[in-house]
Parts: structure tokens; C-alpha cells; sequence
């Protein structure tokens, strides 16, 4: 039995080598512990991790149905004086025009349209404006055509009292058939600015000049309160005839018209005035108490909400004597003559700030009405193709700038 002993011994070692040898391969085939190498062939697989501390998503959810909408931009409209582009705007034809296939003289015409026929503006091209009316498009050269002035200067404060009561008098006496009467229609819903608002109908060159006049006076904590571009002619004969009539029975409105100096035809037109034309305009001045900033599609224009009128020197369309702001008449045309002309003593600082503002946008005062300025350029220029005023507008068609596709 001692002889066999070391035998015994050697045979358990055997045996025990033998069974780790098995357990460590069966360890190594053993789903619960992965292959070392298969191991590095799957982390090289892996994709790299992303450079982000976001969460990653979840894959259950629902893709949104569509792209969550851009955020809207506004911005102030700096390309001219106006508050808005012309993009959309209305406008109106002052004379028979001719509706063009394309921007030039030598285009087809596609028609003839009336004086006084309402469209809005698609785009413009130098001296030529892209339009629809009604129920036709084409291109039309925009020198004698109207823009609707709210249209593109809002910030404007407007009344025109001829559409809902005259206040026209004369030697502070009522005008019968004219005081208090409606001679127009010119007011309504207006789709653009979303408010009920004034037609205010002007040469569209004229319109760029008292837009720069008002952006002056909006510097100056005041604004424009404009009252009336646009007066069809059957208002201006009407006031005319019913002014004269009074004036024969009244010698104090005769001696108001008529004293020397002047004559009655520097209160009121007896032919056809620059308001029939399209480049003359009546205004006063406010001072500015409160102003705000209004989004209109995409463009930040100043509202102004509260604003006090100034008190001049008479009411203005007052047909007399008491409005006359010079000495002495001076033709209309002349830009420079009145200057030498010494102002009636009557004359206050607030007027004169008016007229200072309305002169530097080159629009040119008359002697005889404080309120009235005209742009003699265009009269010089087009006179003998401006329009008689034979018709009346009272409905204006306009849109958005985004509704038409060209938003600047």
C-alpha cells in the first residue's frame, strides 16, 4: 500500500487539472459570457456617440404631420417715406388709361380703362405699376394715376368732413345746401389697414411729397391731419354756386370774398382745381400725445392714438378774407415769389410750422387759404393731360403686401 501511494496522489492531480480545464471551456461557450473577440468586433460596430447633451427621441412618437411654421419677421418699411409699399395698395385712374400687356408705351392695350376705375397695386416697374381691377390685369404708367394715401401712410391722421358734413363756410356763416351737408361719399371698411377709414385719393408722386412731410412733422412730435385730396367736380361746382348765391344776399360774405385784393376765386374754383387734378391738399397740425408701434402684415408703423389739434388763425375752409395768410395774392405756380410777400399780422407760429414742413417736400402754399397746398411739379409737367374730376370714388379695393406674393 506505501509503494502506491505517490501513484494515487499523482492520479487526483490529474484529475483536478482536468476538470478546470473543462470548466474554463465551458465557460468560454457559455451564453451568459460573450467571446472577447466577438466583443471588440461589436464596439467597432457601434455607431460614434452624438456631440450633443440632447435626449435622444423617442421612437415611438409621431412624426408631425408638417413643418411647424417659420417665425414671422417685421420689420420698419425703409425704402421710400411711405409706411408701407405700394405692394397691394389701391389706386385709382385719374384719366381714360390705357391697360397694357406689359410695362412699356409700345405694348399691346388690352383696354381703355375710365377715369375713376379702382384697382390695386401687383408690383411696380420704374414709372409703371403691375394691376388688377376688378376683372382684368395689366400695366398702367402710374404718372397721373392715384394712390389711396392711407394705403401706404398710416401714420397720417385723416377727415375728410365733406363726406359726412361739410364744414365749409364763409365770413363764419353757414353756405346753404353745403354746411353740414354730405357732398361725397369717401368712407368705409378699408380691408389693408383692418379699420374703417377715409379715401384720400392724390397724384402718386404728390403722395411720396407729403409723405415725407409727415415723417418731418412725426420728428417733431406733431402730425399731418389731412382733410381732403381728391374733390370730385360736382362738389366743387356745387360749393361754388351755392357760395355765390349766398354772397349776393349776404353783403358781409360778398365783402369777405371780394375785399381788395382779393376775389371770390381764391376761396373756391369756379373751373377745375388742382383738387379735381389730383396734386392739391387740404391739412392741418396736431401735436402728438401718444404713439404707438402697429404691426401691419410685416412692417412696424407708428399709430400715432392720441393727438390735439392746433387752434390757427381761422377754421380751416373758411371761404373768406380771415383765411388769407398773405398781404397780398401771388399766383399759385409761383414757388419763390411769396416768400417776399410779408404774412397777414393774424398769422400764427403754428401755421407757419405747416407750411414749413409742406415747402421743404417741395408742395407749395397758396395766399389765400392756409390749409391748401399744391404740387406744382405735376401741374407744370402734365397739364395738359391732367384729369377734370368728372367722376367720384368711393370704393377702394386693397390687400396685404404678403397677399400678393411680394413681400419686400
Amino acid at each position: 500500500m506505501n509503494r502506491n501511494k505517490p501513484l494515487v496522489v499523482s492520479l487526483l492531480v490529474g484529475l483536478i487539472i482536468l476538470v478546470s480545464v473543462i470548466a474554463v471551456l465551458w465557460n468560454r461557450t457559455s451564453p451568459g459570457f460573450p467571446d472577447p473577440d466577438e466583443g471588440a468586433e461589436q464596439e467597432q460596430e457601434q455607431p460614434a456617440e452624438p456631440d450633443t447633451d440632447e435626449e435622444p427621441e423617442d421612437t415611438d412618437q409621431e412624426e408631425p404631420a408638417g413643418e411647424e411654421p417659420e417665425e414671422q419677421v417685421v420689420t420698419r418699411y425703409e425704402e421710400s417715406m411711405f409706411d408701407l409699399p405700394v405692394t397691394g395698395a389701391g389706386g385709382f385712374t385719374s384719366v381714360n388709361t390705357h391697360l397694357r400687356e406689359t410695362a412699356s408705351e409700345d405694348a399691346e392695350s388690352l383696354t381703355i380703362l375710365p377715369a375713376g376705375t379702382p384697382f390695386y397695386i401687383i408690383e411696380e416697374q420704374g414709372n409703371w405699376w403691375h394691376v388688377q381691377t376688378e376683372d382684368q390685369e395689366g400695366w398702367l404708367s402710374n404718372q397721373l394715376a392715384f394712390i389711396n394715401l392711407p394705403d401706404v401712410l398710416p401714420s397720417a391722421i385723416y377727415d375728410n368732413p365733406n363726406t359726412y358734413g361739410s364744414i365749409f363756410r364763409s365770413s363764419y356763416t353757414d353756405i346753404p345746401g353745403i354746411t353740414g351737408e354730405v357732398l361725397y361719399e369717401g368712407y368705409g371698411m378699408n380691408e389693408r389697414l383692418d379699420r374703417e377709414e377715409f379715401i384720400m385719393p392724390i397724384i402718386y408722386s404728390t403722395a411720396h411729397k407729403i409723405a415725407e412731410a409727415q415723417q418731418a412733422a412725426l420728428e417733431n412730435n406733431e402730425t399731418l391731419v389731412i382733410m381732403e385730396a381728391f374733390r370730385p367736380s360736382t362738389a366743387q361746382v356745387l360749393v361754388n354756386e351755392q357760395l355765390s348765391e349766398l354772397a349776393e344776399q349776404n353783403e358781409e360774405v360778398m365783402h369777405g370774398l371780394t375785399e381788395a385784393p382779393w376775389t371770390m376765386n381764391w376761396f373756391i374754383n369756379e373751373g377745375v382745381s388742382n383738387h379735381q387734378r389730383g396734386l392739391a391738399v387740404d391739412l392741418t397740425l396736431a401735436r402728438v400725445e401718444s404713439l404707438e408701434e402697429r404691426i401691419i402684415d410685416h412692417y412696424i408703423v407708428p399709430q400715432v392714438t392720441e393727438y390735439a389739434i392746433y387752434e390757427m388763425y381761422s377754421p380751416i375752409f373758411e371761404l373768406s378774407t380771415a383765411s388769407a395768410k398773405l398781404e397780398r395774392p401771388i399766383a399759385a405756380r409761383d414757388r419763390v415769389g411769396w416768400q417776399d410777400i410779408p404774412y397777414m399780422n393774424h398769422v400764427n407760429e403754428e401755421a407757419i410750422r405747416l407750411e414749413a414742413y409742406m415747402f421743404e417736400a417741395d408742395l407749395i402754399p397758396i395766399a389765400s387759404e392756409w390749409w391748401h397746398f399744391n404740387d406744382i411739379d405735376v401741374l407744370e409737367e402734365f397739364e395738359e393731360e391732367l384729369g377734370d374730376g368728372n367722376f367720384h370714388l368711393d370704393t377702394v379695393i386693397n390687400r396685404l403686401p404678403s397677399d400678393v406674393g411680394l413681400v419686400e
